[in-house]
């Protein structure tokens, strides 16, 4: 099933261009994955407590996350007046194409659960696989100015011994980056200080700088190309740079 392509047309389509398997196949994988997410909710159901990640895993282990994905936009579209759906989820599912024939047919419908629990279920599919996706640049940049507005925020170093200023990395961001994606942050954010590290006592991940830090200074979004940076001239009394240090190692 999980092979299975996502056929995201409708059959007078498929069989115009003589894709009707592709559109069957699609159409049962499809069917499966509606039954398989009634069946993990009530599985993973006990005790007014969902486990939703294994619930999720399960799905698309089988299916995928393109599929899982389709199938729930699919039935959440036939469920936009129902107010036990939240109203992010109405719009994620308005995003996704959906043939209008699957719409009407309500092909996807997910009757075999607590629409509640669906939407719980939906949140974690989406989150999961947000978390899944290789990080872009506007990522990193979104982050990067998130952490110096939160720099700029505090009146006063707000770390706990009270000689940085601090912000936390989002978990989500941190969960998604790799090495490369650290350092890119770290030379986004203007400050020769900066490190990014545990504190004791508190959760997560933290950027750091010194008090003494000019937080005004606006993010650097393009690193300067070593050739500009050799042609330019040396401040008096400084020799010519032969080359660009790199920024230390941060902590973790």
């Amino acid at each position: 099933m999980n092979k299975t392509p996502v056929y995201q047309f409708p059959f007078e389509y498929a069989y115009a261009h003589d894709e009707c398997a592709q559109y069957n196949a699609s159409l049962s994988a499809n069917t499966a994955c509606k039954e398989a997410i009634e069946t993990a909710i009530g599985k993973y159901y006990a005790d007014n407590c969902l486990d939703a990640s294994a619930a999720v895993r399960e799905v698309v282990g089988e299916f995928g996350y393109d599929r899982t994905l389709f199938v729930l936009a699919s039935a959440i579209q036939r469920m936009d007046t129902d107010g036990r759906i939240s109203r992010k989820n109405k719009k994620w599912a308005r995003t996704i194409p959906i043939p209008a024939e699957d719409r009407k047919r309500a092909y996807y419908m997910v009757t075999g659960c607590h629409p509640g629990l669906l939407d719980i279920f939906t949140n974690t599919a989406r989150r999961e696989h947000l978390l899944s996706l290789p990080l872009k640049r506007a990522d990193i940049k979104a982050e990067a100015s998130r952490i110096l507005g939160q720099f700029r925020e505090a009146a006063e170093p707000n770390s706990p011994n009270g000689t940085h200023f601090m912000a936390q990395v989002s978990p989500d961001f941190w969960a998604r980056a790799k090495q490369k994606d650290h350092d890119r942050l770290m030379g986004m954010l203007p400050f020769a200080s900066l490190s990014l590290s545990t504190l004791n006592g508190h959760k997560g991940i933290y950027a750091l700088i010194t008090r003494d830090e000019d937080r005004s200074k606006p993010l650097i979004l393009r690193k300067p190309s070593v050739r500009k940076k050799l042609q330019e001239p040396p401040a008096a009394g400084e020799p010519k740079a032969s080359g660009q240090n790199r920024p230390a190692s941060h902590e973790r």
